[in-house]
């Protein structure tokens, strides 16, 4: 959590619509340049004045509404800005062209696991046991 001086910078820095969205989503305020965006929408933030370890955040698209409640994971998050979160790389993939992904690579998605969208199997093999459901004689 953030000192008081630092929440009142916040809330003149970002607006009060973007500091109580930012309060209900991460439960803290930060004030920082925006580096970037990638094809999902999210947004990469840097402030250089934070802590060590609270340098670099994200804001996901998915939780861009206050009253939305959308589940944001890390999965969400693409390798080349992922490299650049966890200070694995010192400019963004938009400054920094060395991360390419190859023509043949798959197209990026979340995790799906646990969703209404993830994949299940089927089975093709006969049950061993069949469900009985009664026959019943219509009554004369």
């Amino acid at each position: 959590m953030s000192s008081f001086p630092r929440t009142v910078k916040g809330f003149f820095a970002l607006g009060p619509a973007r500091f109580f969205r930012q309060l209900n989503n991460i439960g803290d305020t930060k004030v920082g340049t925006l580096v970037g965006t990638d094809k999902f929408g999210n947004k990469y933030y840097e402030n250089l004045k934070e802590s060590y370890g609270r340098t670099r955040w994200i804001q996901f698209a998915k939780e861009d509404s206050f009253f939305s409640r959308a589940e944001a994971n890390a999965s969400q998050v693409p390798a080349e800005w992922h490299g650049w979160l966890h200070r694995m790389l010192d400019a963004p993939p938009t400054t920094d062209k060395s991360m390419v992904i190859p023509k043949w690579a798959v197209e990026y998605t979340e995790n799906l696991t646990g969703s209404a969208k993830a994949f299940k199997t089927y089975n093709t093999t006969r049950p061993k046991f069949v469900a009985w459901t009664p026959k019943a004689a219509p009554r004369a």
